[in-house]
């Protein structure tokens, strides 16, 4: 699920570039194209069952200080990959007006070097790169959640909630920075996304996935609910095009509710098929997106440059539909490629 994640994200950063371009013709064909929620939804929940799951299983009961120490080693992680990626990233923009423009390095390029400042301090972020800042914050914040849900699951919960709507009610709400343009917060707020971020992690720390597969494992019945969910959200949603009306909460700075139920469905939905008929887990392409979700960090640092590269070509040497589509499916092959050899560097 994570590496299929990823693989959106990678297509959909290349059409945030082409779209903004005016490219004339149809976007790649994602679920994003089709549905309330994009990719990164689906990326936090899963990030946060997975740290629930792995640093802080209930029936290990690791001390939060802990985890505290496991979660931070990973942020700090972050902060250098991040730094990183902003200083490749940075000749191409220098190379192309444009890209610096869609990115906003513009903001970098012109003001000059005294602007590092602002992207070590997390007030300005490039496009693309916010979602990992977001993540960080999320990380550095999750071991007083974990402290809170070690004394009472219902009572962490119960606040997770309670945040996430007082900053969806309330626009203000959340960080000053982000892009350089607009309303000059952040991009993904991160009171916001702390929701499925952290409800994610409750739900790993209680394996409650692991609970749902030995129930759910070859009987059909798992699958009418999800399907019947995902069906009618994605018919709401083409609705809005046929008849020209907007359905509200759908904000992705804040997450709204409707994004939230959109992803879930996704989830829901996909696993279930995969519960259903497990052999589908074994088949080349299946096998080739859990390659590139095991090792999610890296392989969204390398999906990133493949995006900026996708997008410089296409700005400055063939901005055509079909170049376009091409530059997706290339990136999403080397995407794999990377992810394969990461794989087999770790394991020789």
């Amino acid at each position: 699920m994570r590496g299929l994640a990823l693989i959106t994200i990678t297509i959909n950063h290349i059409t945030g570039f082409t779209d903004r371009m005016h490219m004339v013709g149809m976007q790649f064909p994602t679920l994003t194209l089709w549905g309330f929620s994009s990719a990164a939804e689906i990326f936090f929940m899963l990030s946060g069952y997975l740290v629930g799951a792995v640093y802080f299983r209930a029936d290990r009961d690791p001390p939060v200080l802990d985890f505290a120490g496991k979660v931070w080693r990973r942020a700090g992680k972050l902060y250098v990959y991040n730094l990183v990626l902003f200083l490749v990233l940075l000749p191409l923009c220098l190379l192309s007006g444009d890209l610096a423009r869609l990115s906003f390095y513009s903001w970098f390029i012109q003001g000059g070097p005294a602007t590092l400042i602002d992207f070590l301090i997390l007030y300005i972020q490039p496009y693309c790169l916010e979602i990992l800042v977001t993540y960080m914050v999320l990380l550095a914040t999750a071991p007083l959640f974990a402290l809170l849900l070690r004394i009472q699951p219902f009572v962490a919960l119960a606040i997770s909630v309670s945040l996430y709507w007082f900053a969806h009610e309330h626009a203000w709400f959340n960080v000053i920075g982000g892009s350089p343009v607009g309303d000059w917060h952040w991009n993904f707020n991160p009171a916001s996304w702390q929701l499925v971020f952290f409800g994610a992690m409750a739900a790993g720390r209680y394996r409650l996935l692991a609970r749902m597969e030995r129930r759910a494992e070859g009987d059909w019945r798992w699958l009418v609910l999800p399907a019947l969910l995902f069906t009618g959200l994605t018919v709401l949603f083409l609705a809005q095009g046929w008849f020209s009306f907007q359905v509200e909460y759908q904000s992705k700075i804040r997450i709204g509710p409707v994004r939230v139920v959109h992803a879930l469905s996704v989830c829901w939905l996909i696993m279930s098929i995969l519960w259903m008929w497990p052999r589908l887990q074994r088949l080349w392409p299946m096998r080739q997106c859990a390659v590139i979700g095991s090792n999610s960090l890296q392989t969204f640092v390398v999906s990133v440059a493949l995006s900026y590269a996708a997008g410089f070509i296409w700005i400055e040497v063939t901005p055509f539909h079909a170049a376009y589509i091409a530059l997706c499916i290339a990136s999403v092959i080397l995407l794999g490629i990377f992810a394969n050899a990461y794989m087999w560097w770790k394991k020789r």
